[in-house]
Order: C-alpha cells, then structure tokens, then sequence
C-alpha cells in the first residue's frame, strides 16, 4: 500500500469526538448531492429535448417538401407526385420514410358548440406510429380501402371541447365555394400532451381532401420525410433541396417550428450555469474541510516533518483524504442519480401539469457520456482547486510551531 494513502486513512476521523467527523459527512453528502443534480439537470434536459422533438417530427415529420411560393396560411399549393424525385430522396441514407399528405382547414359543428380543426389527409402509406404510441380511445383508422374511408382521428382536447367520443359522429364544414360539409365517424382519440398541436389537428383520408380541392388522385400539398438521424437533418435537407425542382423547396422541423427548438435550446443555457454553480460549491465545500482537517492535524504535521517527510508529502497525505471524501461521495451520488432515473422511466412518478410542460411527467434519459463527463468534470476540477491550498497549508507549518500545539 502506498505510504501516503496509509497516513491518509489512518488519519480519517472514524471514533471519538473529533469536530472533523460531521464535516466530513456534510462534505461527503454535499459532493453526492451535486453530482446527483447533475446527473439529473442533464437527464431531465435530455428527456425534454427528446420528448418535445419527437412529438413536433411526430405532427409534421423531419423534413417537409413543398411548393416554393409565400402561401402563409395552413393550405399550400398543391403538386403533382413525381415518382423520380421520390425514388432520388430514398436513396440517401438517412431517409428512413417518405410520405405524401395533404391539409385543409374546417368547422366542426356540434348541436352547441363549434371548433376550428387542421384537417390532415393521409393515405395507407402513411407512418401511423405516432399517433397510435399516443392513442388513448379506440384505434388508427384504416385507410387501406379502395373507396375514401370516412373516420377520422381527433385529439383529446376537441373530444372535451365538443363532448365527443369514439363510436359518434361529427359535421364538418369546409369554408369554400361553395361551402361543403362531410359528416365524419370518430374512430379513435389521441393525446400528446402537446397543447397548440392537440388543439388543432386531425387526420383523416386524403382522398376527402383531394375530392374537396378538385385535385388529381397523385396530388398532395406537402412530402413528408421522416430520417435516420435527427442530428443530421440539416445536411440531410440540404442534399433533398439539391435534387428538387426549382418551383419546391424542403424545410426542416427546426425552420417550420423555430420559437419551438429555440425554447429547446434555452435548456443547455440553464444547464451550463447550473453546473457551474454546482462545481464551485462542491469545490468550495472540498476546501473547507481540507482545511478543516489541517488543522486538526497540526501536531501531527509537526512530527511527520520530524521524521523527514517533505511538504510534497504532506500535501498528499491530505489531497488522498480529500480524495476518499470526492469518491465516496461520487459513488453516493451516481448510484442514488441513477436509481432515480431508472425507478423514473419506469413508474412517471414525477408528475407535471401537460398544459404548461407539454407533457404529464419528468421525463429523465440518461447518457453515458454526459455521466461520465460531470464525473470527470468534478474530479478535475476539484483536484485542482484543492493543490493550491494544501501546497500553501503545508508548506507554511513549521515543525516547532506543530510540535507546540500538541
């Protein structure tokens, strides 16, 4: 065993009264803490991210093409399915999905109450997974049959709203010339979480909106496509917008949704002060009780430089217990952060308003690398922060000053 880590914990306060004892314990409790808010601050931020992300690319997918014009309003100009363009999108190699749809905008009409709903038109090709990971009631409707089916998916908030429910039926009317009405059977519910899109959407067969807009059954208004690698869906819109014709364009979720991201965005910000505000207390908490053992241990300096140890090996002794305080701590705080975590994803046993968090619980994903990052973080930082004043300490203690306060 190495000399100084045998002085070290030979020199751990474990009996008796010694008035280093509950600060060591404070200490030890505080390095826990902080990595565990961490580990938590980065989980929970993550969580958010992914969540949010996924249910915005969920509505609207990665990348939408459609016509190049400065139509503002929910319909855009439609266009007719090039069967080349779509066969040159799927072959680059991070295009996982690609699907065509259509929207218009209509009344839904009940015998008291009315709701403005983003009608939007899919077809059987169309990726369902979505919105049947958040089906509550009934089921995704089938879109496969040779005739327009006539059941559509609304969410939870127009269910509550018009008091509607699956298995019921709703008239709705298209605002055109002439205006048209449909009557429309409620096959399932959803919910997201997601406020300003529940209270809006929802799906029905293309087919009723190609009918509506007079347009040629290979129309659509928009190309969905849905990709590998979210990361990379700014290259991957880059490369689609090469192989497209002058009169389309391609935009990303982030550009269609950008007050959306950029609230994401204000995530990292908080967690960066966060962390660094974390650090600095756990170093500060590391210094005091170095500090603390010092000069607890004056007398015992005094007669370790009576046997010829040097100032270098003074500060060791000392830097090896700050050390066993951060490890024990560290190992506290990432089993308590990580069991948390895990009991989190598990049970949603954190709770949280959906009307104001865009979903119903706390959301905690966990990454090696961000756990291992505030580990290494801690460790660095607070080795660094405690050389200065265990070489200042030891180096300014002379051996008749210890010896006399023995």
């Amino acid at each position: 065993m190495n000399t100084n880590w045998f002085i070290a914990n030979r020199l751990l306060p474990r009996k008796g009264k010694r008035f280093s004892r509950p600060i060591l314990r404070i200490a030890t409790v505080s390095v826990g803490l902080g990595i565990c808010v961490m580990i938590w601050a980065f989980a929970i931020t993550n969580g958010f991210r992914k969540e949010i992300r996924d249910k915005v690319v969920g509505f609207g997918s990665h990348i939408v093409i459609h016509r190049f014009d400065n139509n503002q309003s929910y319909e855009r100009e439609p266009f007719a399915i090039d069967s080349a363009t779509i066969a040159a999108i799927r072959s680059l190699p991070n295009v996982r999905h690609v699907q065509c749809c259509a929207g218009k905008a209509g009344v839904m009409q009940t015998d008291t109450e009315m709701e403005g709903v983003y009608f939007k038109g899919i077809d059987s090709t169309y990726d369902t997974e979505f919105f049947t990971h958040h089906l509550i009631r009934g089921r995704f409707p089938d879109y496969r049959q040779k005739k327009e089916a006539n059941s559509i998916l609304i969410s939870a908030h127009i269910a509550d709203r018009l008091q509607l429910d699956t298995g019921g039926k709703i008239r709705v009317y298209f605002i055109q010339n002439p205006v048209r009405q449909r009557v429309f059977n409620i096959a399932g519910i959803y919910d997201t979480g997601l406020g300003s899109y529940d209270e809006t959407y929802a799906i029905c067969d293309i087919r009723h909106i190609r009918k509506l807009n007079n347009w040629t059954e290979d129309s659509a208004d928009a190309i969905e496509i849905l990709l590998h690698d979210f990361d990379s869906m700014d290259e991957t819109c880059t490369a689609i917008q090469r192989r497209l014709p002058y009169n389309m364009t391609a935009e990303s979720a982030r550009t269609l949704n950008p007050d959306m991201f950029e609230w994401i965005g204000l995530f990292d910000q908080n967690v960066t002060i966060l962390v660094i505000l974390i650090t600095l207390v756990v170093c500060i908490t590391l210094i005091s009780t170095q500090l603390t053992i010092t000069l607890e241990q004056i007398p015992t300096i005094g007669m370790l430089q009576t046997l010829g140890s040097t100032a270098n090996d003074i500060r060791n002794i000392f830097l090896c217990i700050s050390g066993n305080i951060l490890l024990k701590g560290m190992i506290f705080g990432n089993v308590i952060a990580l069991a948390v975590c895990h009991l989190q994803q598990r049970t949603h046993m954190l709770r949280l308003d959906p009307k104001n968090y865009f979903m119903d619980y706390v959301p905690m994903m966990c990454q090696w690398q961000h756990v291992a990052g505030v580990n290494l973080l801690i460790l660095l930082v607070s080795f660094c922060f405690l050389l200065l004043p265990s070489h200042l300490v030891t180096k300014h203690i002379r051996i008749v000053d210890a010896l006399e306060t023995k």
